[in-house]
């Protein structure tokens, strides 16, 4: 800032020595001042001051839709300070390496002035530098939402790979697909189908870097995975359904935060949004490119039928099974929001005129759609907290869907609860060991055992994690108030938390952690893993055996009282390495996830038991159910599987190791 001293002209305040005065325009230089540095005082409020946010353009749809311009949009995400060409940043990394062609396309620079003018490239299907600002954007955005509604960081850290990355242009095929292995996502590039390509140019390129709901869906692949690492394994009919339900519900639901494209859709349909293919309907240039004549799936393709879901098996027809449940009961609660607003409207009568309705109408019920969308969302999300880490099952994740609600809106004053149920219900997705579908029955129990309670030497530990979330240490170790945190400390604070999923990983490169937190996290594993072996007969596991520490994180949520609960959720995880032949190469694994309070006292715990000899009558019946539903599950597919007439030993001593492939399981159907 430049500052002038009060007095005669042309001359400098002694009290103001930095300041300088314009120099005097010149014809000589065309009206301009002369090209010399000019010392200013520059506002120190301003130096550190980084834009929070930054907009990037993408399709709001796929390409074949964004052919309209109001299917061009811009997204805000999070501005990452240090965001590198590719785009690079903190989490995520776009490496944009044609498998094909076996050749690199220059990566676009976002902080290239231009770009950061005009909200990045403008959407171009043809632009390799676009594809990478596209995925890089739906995925940033896709993770702020799931990390928003866990109150913590997503970690991508796998070995030597410290990031999430994603491929563009990996391989010809109609597909894409996240591995694990690989700690990346692979988009596939292909030719649309000369005959009936719907609103395609026959024999088009067809990118599916380039599908909004493609790059939601495989970033969600990855996030689950990296909450449920478990969930990759196929111990039952539910667990694969799950992971690719739960990626087209989070794919499905951030589309609604698009409040231009809702307002219009609610516009067409005068507020029916059950009949809009736009917000319903998943990945449709890839369906109809594929000779399909419609989009891939659909909110809506499974009607209530309570035998069908007995009757279903490929994991993509029983994933959308349950992807139905819950948008009938998001699209029943809805209506309820917007049932007033239709009244008013109507001046009773509850029938809307023919026409265009009111822009004001139409920004309300908009608001309504999206404040609910982004409800279920988050509704969905904290659901992880209670979910078992192994061998999940739909009736486990409705159990962990209204749990995790009852804890934030206890009232649900639009029945949103009573709404899940009934979609779950309606199409014959029951809980097990559950009396009832009432809510008071499906909520996990609570745990009240004094004897289970966290040793006094590991309260302490927990509780200055706890503390680590509201404040930032010291290079000393000592407990500092800050009211703006430096930039240090928040890296700092990021590292101990993402670390807390994963024991044996030092923190990323950009976010070192200081001795005193890393030895922190290893004491409270440590001492969770002697409390687990100690207590292994209660959780179900085998007394016999080791257990596992899966990972643990502390969560703050705001109780009914509207007082911060400060909770630890723990994982415990047991395997049986000597059954691996018997289920295909996949073990016998136990599970529970455990939550602690504050001070240390076993609130709820969601089990996957062990069979032994000698447990509980009621834990024992659990854990043979399990067991025969494992070897029941292995079977059937065995009756599906044509390679074990031709197959040797040991593809039959690994079959269901090997078919928990997001590869294979998206081959054709993306």
């Amino acid at each position: 800032m430049v500052s002038r001293a009060k007095g005669k002209p042309g001359k400098r305040s002694t009290a103001d020595s930095n300041a300088t005065l314009p120099a005097p325009i010149s014809p000589a230089t065309g009206g301009l001042p002369p090209p010399e540095p000019v010392r200013k005082r520059i506002d120190s409020s301003y130096v550190n001051r980084f834009p929070d946010r930054r907009r990037l353009n993408i399709f709001a749809a796929d390409p074949m839709s964004g052919r309209q311009s109001r299917y061009r949009t811009s997204i805000d995400i999070n501005n990452e300070p240090n965001l590198e060409p590719g785009p690079r940043g903190a989490i995520i990394e776009v490496i944009d390496y044609d498998g094909e062609h076996k050749r690199y396309y220059a990566p676009v620079n976002l902080n290239q002035p231009a770009l950061l003018m005009e909200s990045g490239l403008a959407p171009n299907e043809s632009d390799p530098r676009f594809h990478q600002q596209m995925v890089y954007a739906v995925a940033m955005k896709v993770l702020e939402s799931a990390r928003r509604a866990l109150g913590r960081p997503i970690k991508f850290r796998r070995g030597k790979y410290q990031r999430l990355r994603l491929v563009p242009h990996a391989f010809y095929g109609a597909n894409a697909f996240f591995d694990p292995d690989c700690n990346a996502i692979f988009f596939g590039y292909f030719k649309a189908a000369e005959k009936a390509p719907g609103p395609n140019l026959p024999g088009q390129l067809v990118f599916t870097c380039l599908s909004h709901d493609i790059i939601a869906h495989e970033v969600t692949h990855a996030i689950v995975h990296g909450l449920r690492g478990y969930f990759l394994e196929p111990t039952n009919h539910d667990v694969l359904a799950f992971h690719e339900a739960f990626s087209d519900l989070v794919a499905l639901f951030q589309r609604f935060s698009y409040r231009d494209i809702l307002s219009e859709q609610i516009q067409v349909s005068q507020g029916r949004l059950q009949g809009q293919g736009m917000l319903v309907d998943l990945a449709q240039q890839f369906g109809y490119s594929t000779g399909a004549g419609k989009a891939l799936r659909s909110a809506l393709g499974v009607p209530p039928d309570p035998s069908l879901l007995a009757k279903t098996t490929e994991c993509h027809e029983r994933g959308a099974i349950m992807v139905s449940a819950v948008f009938d009961g998001f699209y029943r609660t809805y209506e309820s929001r917007i049932a007033d607003l239709i009244r008013i409207a109507t001046g009773g009568t509850g029938e809307l005129p023919r026409g265009h309705l009111h822009p004001d109408l139409v920004n309300r019920v908009a608001r309504e759609a999206a404040q609910l969308a982004d409800h279920v969302l988050r509704m969905c999300l904290r659901a992880f907290d209670y979910l078992p880490p192994v061998d999940v099952t739909f009736g486990d994740f409705l159990r962990a869907l209204v749990t995790a609600d009852l804890e934030i809106n206890p009232d649900d004053p639009y029945e949103l609860r009573y709404n899940m149920i009934e979609g779950f219900r309606a199409r014959g997705i029951f809980p097990d060991d559950v009396k009832s579908l009432a809510e008071e029955s499906l909520v996990w129990p609570t745990w009240d055992d004094p004897r289970l309670r966290l040793p006094d030497q590991l309260v302490e530990y927990t509780q200055l994690l706890f503390a680590i979330n509201a404040r930032a240490l010291d290079w000393t170790g000592r407990v500092v108030e800050r009211a703006r945190p430096t930039r240090s400390s928040y890296d700092t604070f990021q590292g101990v938390i993402a670390e807390s999923d994963e024991l044996d990983e030092e923190g990323p490169e950009e976010a070192p952690l200081i001795p005193r937190e890393r030895g922190l996290k290893r004491k409270i594993g440590r001492a969770l893993h002697r409390y687990a072996m100690q207590h292994r007969a209660a959780f179900g596991f085998d007394p016999s055996k080791s257990v596992a520490v899966g990972g643990f994180h502390p969560v703050h949520r705001v109780g009914a009282d509207q007082r911060l609960l400060v909770e630890l959720v723990v994982q415990f995880v047991q395997t049986d390495e000597s059954r691996k032949a018997e289920f295909g190469g996949i073990p016998m694994r136990a599970g529970l996830t455990a939550i602690f309070s504050a001070d240390g006292d076993l609130r709820t715990v969601v089990s996957k038991p062990m069979p032994f000899a000698g447990q509980s009558a009621a834990c024992m019946k659990a854990a043979n159910e399990r067991e025969r539903r494992q070897r029941t599950f292995v079977e059937e597919v065995d009756l599906g599987d044509p390679k074990l007439a031709w197959g040797d030993t040991k593809y039959r001593s690994m079959r269901m190791q090997l078919r928990k492939n997001f590869a294979a399981l998206h081959s054709g159907v993306g």
